[in-house]
């Protein structure tokens, strides 16, 4: 009897542990950034193509990552204007591949970070906090100082994985699994061009 009571007893513990397991891997991440004890939930991701950088080889790609709050209009197919509030996060990739951003560890360095490919330019990435129209300042850009971005990619989509100090020295963790909305900045000008780009991040107070 006692014997009979340990096989069952162990294959209970057994299904419990399989089910936890099961339940592990069904766990999907949220398409979130974090900052603040704020979690944003991200609505449009949108990718910029700047064309070749300063350096021969290496491209400007921004990734753009808009909380759900903040809706994008179109005009004749490319952004034209947007409503609501929330906060963005921006990314700029500088990469190998004039089209896509190639998979891989992307760092933050002040120091390298126009230098070379696989790096993430701080001059043109950062949080802005609230913003509520292009017409308008966000109500805070906050500066990115260190951290690394992993990128995968499976066909069109992208797996991107963040963490990252800003200025402040407050942490911003992040997650994004979908596609991008490509548009190519350098063969046309866009409103994203004109209020966000025409000088760094770190000039705009």
């Amino acid at each position: 009897m006692k014997t009979k009571l340990f096989h069952v007893t162990m294959l209970v513990m057994a299904l419990a542990i399989g089910f936890t397991a099961c339940k592990k891997e069904e766990t999907v991440k949220k398409n979130t950034f974090n900052y603040n004890q704020k979690e944003s939930e991200i609505g449009t991701a949108m990718g910029l193509r700047f064309g070749e950088s300063e350096i021969a080889g290496v491209y400007e790609i921004s990734m753009i990552l808009f909380e759900k709050t903040l809706k994008i209009y179109t005009k004749d197919g490319y952004p034209d204007s947007l409503s609501g509030s929330g906060d963005v996060l921006l990314l700029a990739f500088l990469t190998d591949n004039i089209n896509d951003i190639t998979p891989g560890e992307y760092s933050l360095n002040t120091s390298s970070a126009v230098s070379k490919a696989f790096t993430i330019d701080t001059d043109e990435s950062g949080l802005l906090v609230n913003i509520v129209s292009f017409e308008s300042q966000p109500a805070g850009a906050l500066e990115l100082y260190s951290g690394k971005v992993i990128v995968a990619k499976n066909g069109d989509e992208y797996e991107v994985t963040l963490n990252l100090k800003t200025n402040v020295n407050s942490t911003i963790t992040g997650y994004y699994k979908g596609k991008l909305d490509y548009y190519s900045d350098y063969k046309k000008k866009s409103f994203l061009q004109e209020t966000w780009f025409p000088k760094p991040l770190s000039e705009r107070k």
